[in-house]
């Protein structure tokens, strides 16, 4: 006798045994087969996992960095804050004088430097020595340094004296040398640089 239990339920025909009905549910009925499980490994899954989630944070770490980098290039000098310095991968010193009228104008102390901020190009006394630091390394002008210092200084003047025609004449020296870039020029390590405005 057949047992009940090896009958078709969508046909209602009889098998003699278990393997007979699967077997005939597979050919007619495969919407009758149990469904095979994922078998997919889950340790594997798990490396992925841990591999993507490192891949990821390995190029948003990169993007962060080349962000910095370039918002550090763009941003002026008198906006940039290198707090201190610590983790600086730009640290040279140019000198400036300043003469009006064969006197010797005092560069103050501390310029670029309050509580809490200091700017990449700043004084620590008045001897007139730049300190030029950064994170990163880019080019900074000693134009730039006048405006973190909130002076003048351009092609016709430095301070309130300007080179008015019958008034006055100003001239930029670098290392002894006559420079025409007064505010454009990029400052380098060991800069020895003038300004000398005479009034007539």
């Amino acid at each position: 006798m057949v047992e009940e239990k090896n009958k078709c339920e969508a046909c209602d025909r009889n098998f003699k045994d278990a393997e007979g009905l699967a077997a005939h549910n597979k050919a007619k009925h495969p919407e009758l087969m149990p469904k095979e499980k994922n078998t997919l490994p889950i340790k594997k899954i798990r490396n992925w996992g841990i591999f993507i989630i490192i891949l990821g944070l390995f190029a948003w770490g990169v993007y962060a960095l080349v962000t910095a980098s370039n918002s550090f290039d763009e941003l002026p000098a008198a906006e940039i804050n290198i707090g201190s310095h610590q983790n600086i991968a730009l640290h040279i010193h140019s000198d400036l004088k300043i003469l009006i009228d064969d006197e010797e104008f005092l560069i103050p102390a501390n310029i670029g430097i309050l509580p809490g901020i200091m700017r990449p190009l700043h004084t620590h006394d008045s001897t007139g020595e730049i300190h030029i630091e950064g994170p990163y390394a880019r080019d900074f002008t000693v134009g730039e340094f006048f405006q973190i210092w909130e002076q003048t200084f351009n092609s016709t003047c430095v301070f309130e004296y300007c080179t008015i025609p019958g008034v006055g004449e100003m001239e930029m020296f670098v290392n002894g040398e006559k420079s025409e870039s007064y505010d454009n020029l990029i400052l380098r390590d060991g800069q020895e640089i003038t300004i000398e405005y005479h009034s007539f």
